[in-house]
């Protein structure tokens, strides 16, 4: 295997010379798009899924793979531009095997959103079809994106993902409820002794978005119908014991934010009366329809049981937000319960 990797290494990306000697020169715009074209080729006549899955492996995984992440984004760019259903398949089992949260993850995600919402946002015929040709890709691509807006401020300035992006993740949740678990549903076909990494839903992250959509002052109608859109996918989800489709401690990732707006609110306002603040907090549609998609989904995510970890510790740090009736109601209910 490590001589497959220096050959790859030296033969293939043109990283090293024949004595193992970094190169001070990387590969010519015009070598990376020969590269990309050769890389398509073979992938596509590739037919074994294993066998396909290992090379892709090992060229784009390991301590390389933030070097060739250029060439991976361009090769996953050309495979949904002239749709590669084997391509978009091995490139969902990398995500997953190396993490669809993790940074190699999020670089692929960050340059398909260049390419196709931000470079050219009308083409939506090849994105459309990203979810019939390859489920899994697209669900490991819905998780990593929805990392990338609506991130904690803590992290950096708060970034709100491109029109046509929403759009199109919309359609693709509210056109198929099973998308959003489709990775988890299907087993990859992996070399011999490899362990299989469990993929992550992007439900929390793509909640995130649209419960905190209206205290940023993203009034689209389109967080709405994603909001719904991922209430039915949610209703779809498949029983299993234990559940294993949301993190409790995800599906909470959002309360910082609205406790942080909150306190603004607050700040602005200058009341320090406790009814006065109450009120204030009651008749700002902003912040109620915030808490409101955030009790759904939590309502929805408990009725269905898909939701693992420490519950009880969820519940309780829902009991910082400033009060709700739905969220209240919810709170009660699981008290109740247990």
């Amino acid at each position: 295997m490590d001589l497959a990797l220096d050959l790859m290494a030296e033969f293939i990306f043109h990283e090293v010379d024949r004595r193992g000697n970094k190169r001070t020169l990387p590969l010519t715009t015009m070598q990376e798009i020969q590269l990309v074209e050769v890389l398509y080729d073979y992938f596509n006549s590739v037919n074994n899924d294993t066998a396909r899955n290992s090379v892709f492996l090992s060229l784009f995984s390991g301590t390389t793979a933030i070097i060739r992440s250029g060439i991976l984004s361009k090769l996953v760019s050309m495979a949904i531009g002239i749709p590669s259903h084997f391509i978009l398949i091995s490139a969902s089992t990398l995500m997953q095997q190396l993490g669809n949260t993790s940074p190699n993850s999020y670089r692929l995600a960050n340059a398909l959103v260049k390419d196709y919402f931000v470079l050219m946002p009308n083409s939506s015929k090849q994105l459309h079809l990203v979810p019939r040709l390859a489920p899994q890709f697209a669900s490991n691509f819905l998780t990593a994106v929805a990392d990338i807006y609506f991130a904690d401020v803590k992290k950096g300035p708060l970034i709100f993902p491109p029109a046509t992006l929403l759009e199109t993740i919309t359609d693709w949740v509210s056109e198929n409820t099973q998308l959003c678990v489709a990775a988890q549903q299907t087993q990859s076909a992996l070399p011999p002794g490899a362990i299989a990494m469990e993929a992550t839903t992007p439900f929390a992250g793509l909640l995130k978005w649209c419960i905190l959509a209206p205290i940023y002052r993203q009034t689209s109608e389109i967080y709405g119908k994603l909001h719904l859109g991922l209430i039915e996918n949610m209703l779809e989800i498949p029983h299993s014991n234990p559940p294993r489709a949301i993190f409790a401690q995800h599906l909470i990732i959002s309360i910082g934010n609205i406790c942080r707006y909150a306190v603004d609110l607050q700040n602005r306002s200058r009341k320090s009366d406790p009814t006065e603040r109450q009120k204030m907090f009651l008749e700002d549609t902003a912040l109620h329809l915030c808490l409101d998609r955030f009790a759904q989904a939590i309502q929805i995510a408990l009725s269905v049981n898909c939701v693992y970890g420490n519950i009880g510790d969820m519940i309780n740090q829902l009991k910082q937000l400033p009060f709700n009736k739905l969220m209240a109601i919810v709170i009660n209910s699981y008290k109740n319960k247990t």
